[in-house]
């Protein structure tokens, strides 16, 4: 098995996939696909659904899902290589090293004698803007996906179980002054300025835990870019601010909004506005489902919160229970010299075949 997971690990670096990109690795994969007796694929865009002909219509339907995209290779590139367990390649962790163990599960696994009825997912653009996301057109296109009791995203997380997601707010700050020259400043009102009462509030402000389920999740507000001004010798008249908001399962639009109108509130801003210029939801934290519990008591599996982002919100959005588990380092996501360990691929495997074939109580 170990060899088979090299073997589709390196099937998937091989084929580079930067988001934009994925219609080369889409065509092969579907090829492959296709060719397995038993299973039906469907395609919509750069997105595969992959199940089986014949479906037990008595078995609990269970999504794995992955994405085939990566960001791009460093400046000189990133060539695929081994070296003893490390395999280095752009996505190597974030995240075919997660495909790779669904295209296993999918040619390999038994699953005749499984409690599980399966579907694979493989989609495009998820490092892309949250609109562009393959998985939203999978789910117009085949909405029977959602139709199912629990999702795993195979999004790397070293084989620990992340539950839930801290929800993302990309939050515009506007602060309007009026233009003068810088020699005589009193003629106009300083925009940038104007911004520092707003801006020593962010730097001061704690980090807030908020406990889902007996796991912390923190919320955080970060100003991440800045920009105004027209010109050295004019008072600036605007000043824009992007400040990334993370916030806990539970919290959504409605308190980004009334954080910002505070914050702004307490800054003084009469002459500040603010845009929520992008918005991605929090995930759920589903650790009551029986099937998450029957994953759990498999043993030796960490359990922990994701204090980021991922596609299981989508799936809670829609009302199926989902979680991350997948054998990428999260440490090497996007990193210069990115790699990941075969033998997390085995532990996996191991792992969720254990599962798919074991016992649910």
């Amino acid at each position: 098995m170990r060899d088979r997971l090299l073997e589709a690990l390196l099937f998937f670096l091989e084929r580079p996939s930067v988001t934009g990109e994925e219609k080369g690795l889409c065509d092969d994969l579907e090829e492959r696909a296709v060719k397995l007796p038993g299973w039906r694929v469907e395609r919509t865009g750069n997105n595969l659904i992959v199940s089986r002909r014949e479906p037990n219509v008595s078995r609990e339907r269970v999504v794995f899902a992955g994405h085939l995209d990566t960001v791009p290779e460093p400046s000189g590139g990133l060539p695929v290589r081994v070296e003893g367990d490390r395999v280095y390649g752009r996505g190597s962790s974030d995240m075919k090293a997660g495909d790779a163990v669904m295209l296993a599960l999918l040619e390999d696994f038994d699953w005749e004698t499984s409690w599980a009825e399966p579907t694979f997912v493989f989609y495009e653009r998820e490092e892309g803007p949250y609109t562009e996301n393959g998985l939203e057109v999978v789910f117009e296109e085949c909405p029977w996906v959602v139709d199912a009791e629990l999702a795993f995203i195979l999004e790397p997380t070293v084989n620990a179980l992340e539950v839930g997601c801290v929800g993302t707010a990309q939050v515009e700050v506007t602060f309007e002054g009026r233009p003068s020259h810088s020699a005589r400043p009193w003629q106009g009102e300083n925009a940038l300025t104007a911004a520092g009462r707003f801006l020593d509030t962010l730097r001061e402000r704690e980090v807030e835990e908020v406990m889902v389920e007996g796991l912390p999740f923190y919320e955080v507000l970060v100003p991440t870019m800045a920009q105004g001004g027209r010109a050295k010798n004019v008072v600036p008249d605007e000043f824009w601010i992007n400040v990334n908001h993370r916030f806990p399962p539970g919290r959504g639009m409605d308190h980004v909004k009334s954080v910002f109108d505070r914050l702004l509130e307490e800054a003084g801003g009469k002459q500040a506005r603010y845009e929520v210029a992008d918005f991605a939801p929090s995930g759920s934290v589903d650790l009551d489902h029986p099937l998450l519990r029957a994953f759990i008591s498999s043993g030796g599996l960490e359990v922990r919160p994701k204090q980021a982002w991922t596609d299981v919100a989508r799936f809670a959005e829609r009302g199926v229970a989902a979680a991350n588990f997948g054998p990428g380092l999260p440490a090497q996501a996007h990193q210069q010299n990115e790699y990941t360990e075969v033998s997390l691929l085995s532990e996996s495997y191991e792992r969720l075949s254990t599962f798919l074939q074991g016992s649910k109580s």
